[in-house]
Order: structure tokens, then C-alpha cells, then sequence
């Protein structure tokens, strides 16, 4: 069994990283989940040190790299951060892996595919050959999206977007100021190519935008209620299964 432990200051965004741990690798048992860099070096003192870590960079009383000031750190470290400023000093620290919020699953199982890759003796990374392979293949969303109008091609800034909604089998995009088109496109494939982080896919008929929402209510069946602006003609429901993510999602 894989000892691992889980450094993020934010509960839920910490308890999602475990759950999506847990669907990726069974083996892998996360004993703590720890939120500060005092907390952690703590734990690290009193106990034997996991065989892997996943750690937010910015904690609430510092940086994770403070850790590796006071403690020994042997193991492989996944890190996890909003920003992305900080990746070489990442690699530089035992780092795999430098995911940026918010995670989601196929990012965990490249970095434990990453992981499970690794020269068990040593454990440690090729710095150089981790550099390289990020800036081959750099995530990228898209910015733009290309609307025919009339006789017209329009191009519509991600900024703009409201939301997307598969109405009568047809995925429309719906700007903030409530003019709706048609997209080409599905909403699987949309949900690959935005930017998880100012979008996220609540059911199968909406991916929405941070921007567009201005209410959110508990609804029965352990699900929630969405208002947004523009509002569309039908009940905007985050499905059940979906919930913890929005949540996690939205304190990201």
C-alpha cells in the first residue's frame, strides 16, 4: 500500500483530491490530510514520511517550499496551485507533477502514471527531461470561438460567454448579454476545451460560467439551484453527483 499524505489549507478542495485519488488508485492510502506548513512539519516530526505527497503551494501560514527549509524531504511530491509561477521551483523540490486548480481526474492519473514510472531506488525526477515535457505540451484552452451570423463569421471572446446549453440537440452559446448561437461543437468536447477554471459542466445540458452566477440554493434530492444572468427559459439544476465538484470548484 502507498502511504500518502495531502498539505492544502482548503477542506474541500482537499477532500475532492482525495476522492479523486481514490477512483484513480486504490492502492494509495492517504493517512492525513494536513493544512499548514506548521501542521505539517509537526506531523512530519511524529511520524515516518509518506511514500508520496500532494502539496498546495500557497498555504495560509506560507508557502509549502518553507517545509522542505525544516524537513528532509526524500519522497516524490505532486504539487497542486492556482498560479503557475511557481513551477520550476516546484521540480527543483522533489516535484513529479505541478497541476493547476481546478484538478481533475485525468490530471491525477498522469501524475501517478508519472509516479508509478519512477526509478524506485532514487524516486527522484529528471529535472530537465519534466521541463522539457511541459513545455512540449502546454495546456491550452480556448480564448475564442468562431459563430456564423447570417453571412457573417463572428469570433466571441471566452470573456463573453455566459454559458453553454444543449437545447433541441443543438449546443448553444449564450453571451452575458443574452444573444445565443449555435456552436458546431458538442458539450463533451466543449468541456475539454475551456478553461476549468471559469467554467464548470453542472449536468448534462449546461457548462457554466463563474461570471453568469448570481444565486445558488439547496434543492431536494441533495442537488442545487442555480440563478443566473442571463436566466434561460428552464431550471438551471447542478446534478447530485456534480455537487462536491461545483463546491470545490467555486472556493477555488
Amino acid at each position: 500500500m502507498i502511504k500518502a499524505i495531502i498539505i492544502e489549507d482548503e477542506l474541500l478542495t482537499a477532500n475532492r483530491l482525495k476522492r479523486l485519488i481514490s477512483k484513480v488508485r486504490e492502492d494509495i492510502e492517504i493517512v492525513a490530510i494536513l493544512h499548514t506548513v506548521k501542521e505539517t512539519l509537526e506531523w512530519l516530526s511524529a511520524n515516518d514520511e509518506p511514500d508520496l505527497y500532494f502539496m498546495d503551494i500557497q498555504l495560509s501560514d506560507g508557502l509549502s517550499f518553507d517545509i522542505f527549509s525544516e524537513f528532509d524531504i526524500q519522497k516524490p511530491v505532486i504539487f497542486t496551485t492556482a498560479y503557475d509561477e511557481y513551477a520550476i521551483k516546484a521540480f527543483k523540490a522533489n516535484g513529479i507533477d505541478y497541476l493547476l486548480k481546478p484538478v481533475a481526474i485525468e490530471d491525477i492519473k498522469q501524475s501517478l502514471m508519472r509516479y508509478r514510472q519512477l526509478n524506485p531506488v532514487t524516486a527522484i525526477p529528471d529535472l530537465q527531461l519534466l521541463l522539457k515535457d511541459i513545455s512540449a505540451n502546454p495546456t491550452r484552452f480556448k480564448n475564442n470561438f468562431l459563430i456564423e451570423w447570417r453571412d457573417r463569421l463572428l469570433t466571441i471572446s471566452k470573456d463573453e460567454v455566459a454559458y453553454f446549453q444543449l437545447s433541441n440537440k443543438l449546443t448553444h452559446l449564450v453571451t452575458l448579454d443574452n444573444k445565443p448561437h449555435v456552436l458546431s461543437s458538442t458539450l463533451d468536447l466543449l468541456e475539454k476545451e475551456v478553461d476549468p477554471y471559469t467554467f464548470f459542466r453542472i449536468n448534462r445540458q449546461f457548462i457554466v460560467s463563474r461570471k453568469c452566477i448570481r444565486q445558488i440554493h439547496i434543492y431536494f434530492g441533495n442537488r442545487l439551484k442555480l440563478v443566473l444572468s442571463p436566466q434561460p427559459d428552464e431550471d438551471v439544476i447542478v446534478s447530485r453527483d456534480r455537487v462536491p465538484d461545483f463546491k470545490a470548484w467555486l472556493d477555488s
